[in-house]
C-alpha cells in the first residue's frame, strides 16, 4: 500500500513537471524576430529581404535556450552585413539590428578582379569588375599589396595601410571622394624607402615615405598639407611626407611639381 502511494504521488510530480515544463516552453518561446535593417543599396534591399526569412526561422525556439551566437551566424552568412544591436527581450522575442557594410576598398589582382574591403578594412568578397554597390562609382583601388583576404593573412603593409587610411577618413570624412587609388612601391631593396603613393581625385599626388614608422601621423601632416593648397596646387604635384632617419620624427610636408622620387 506504501509502494502503491510513492508511486501514485511520483507519477503525479511527474505530471506537474510536465505540465509546467510545457507551460514554460509556451510562455518562453520565440514567437517574433523583430529585426531592423539599414541599408544603402539596393543589393543591401534584396538580400535584407532574403535575410529576414531565415532569421524567421528561429521563431519557435526556446527563448530561454536560444544562442544569440546562432543568430549572428545566421547574419555572417552575408558577408554584407553585420549584426549592430542584438538582444533577447524575454519572454518571447528576439531584437537585433543589422547594418550594411559600406564598400570602399577594391585590391586590384595581376589576374584580374577585386578583392572588395569595406570602410574599416574588413574583406567582403570578390568582384570582376570595381563597381562600388552603393552609388555605382569606383571604390578606391589598391595595388602593390598582397595582403589576403582571411582573417590572419593580411600580410605585408595591411596594418600601415589601414592606419593611414583611417586616419585620413577622420579629417575628409568620406574617403571615396577625395582618394582614388593607393600604391605601394618599393624602390630599393631597404625597407626604409618603401612608400604608398596615394592619388588625390583632384591630381595632386601624397607619398607616404617609409610608412611603417607613425602611418597615421603621416597620413594626418599630409591631409593637413592638403587643405592649405590652393585649388590650382591641389591639380598636380606631390605632397611628400618624411620621417627624421634618426629620430623616427614626421617632419613637416613638402609640396612640389616634381615628385622627388621620379
Amino acid at each position: 500500500m506504501k509502494t502503491r502511494t510513492i508511486l501514485i504521488t511520483l507519477f503525479a510530480f511527474l505530471l506537474l513537471a510536465a505540465a509546467i515544463g510545457a507551460g514554460l516552453n509556451a510562455v518562453f518561446t520565440v514567437t517574433y524576430v523583430r529585426t531592423e535593417f539599414q541599408t544603402y543599396s539596393q543589393e543591401g534591399e534584396t538580400d535584407a529581404a532574403e535575410l529576414r526569412e531565415k532569421l524567421d526561422g528561429f521563431v519557435g525556439k526556446s527563448t530561454t535556450f536560444l544562442k544569440l551566437g546562432d543568430v549572428e551566424s545566421a547574419v555572417e552568412e552575408y558577408p554584407a552585413f553585420y549584426v549592430r544591436e542584438i538582444e533577447k527581450k524575454y519572454p518571447s522575442s528576439v531584437h537585433l539590428v543589422v547594418a550594411e557594410r559600406k564598400e570602399c576598398f577594391a585590391l586590384a589582382h595581376a589576374e584580374g578582379g577585386f578583392s572588395i574591403f569595406d570602410t574599416e578594412g574588413k574583406y567582403l568578397y570578390e568582384k570582376e569588375t570595381n563597381v562600388n554597390r552603393i552609388d555605382g562609382g569606383e571604390n578606391i583601388v589598391l595595388s602593390g599589396f598582397s595582403f589576403g583576404a582571411e582573417e590572419g593573412e593580411q600580410g605585408t603593409y595591411y596594418p600601415e595601410l589601414m592606419e593611414a587610411m583611417l586616419a585620413m577618413r577622420d579629417d575628409l570624412n568620406e574617403l571615396r571622394a577625395n582618394v582614388v587609388s593607393v600604391e605601394l612601391n618599393s624602390v630599393t631593396s631597404e625597407e626604409r624607402y618603401d612608400f604608398f603613393r596615394i592619388r588625390m581625385r583632384e591630381g595632386v599626388v601624397i607619398d607616404l615615405i617609409n610608412p611603417t614608422v607613425a602611418p597615421a601621423e603621416k597620413a594626418k601632416a599630409a591631409v593637413e598639407k592638403y587643405f592649405s593648397l590652393s585649388d590650382e596646387n591641389r591639380i598636380f604635384g606631390f605632397i611628400t611626407v618624411l620621417d627624421d632617419r634618426d629620430t623616427g620624427e614626421v617632419q613637416e610636408p613638402d609640396y612640389s611639381r616634381d615628385s622627388r622620387l621620379s
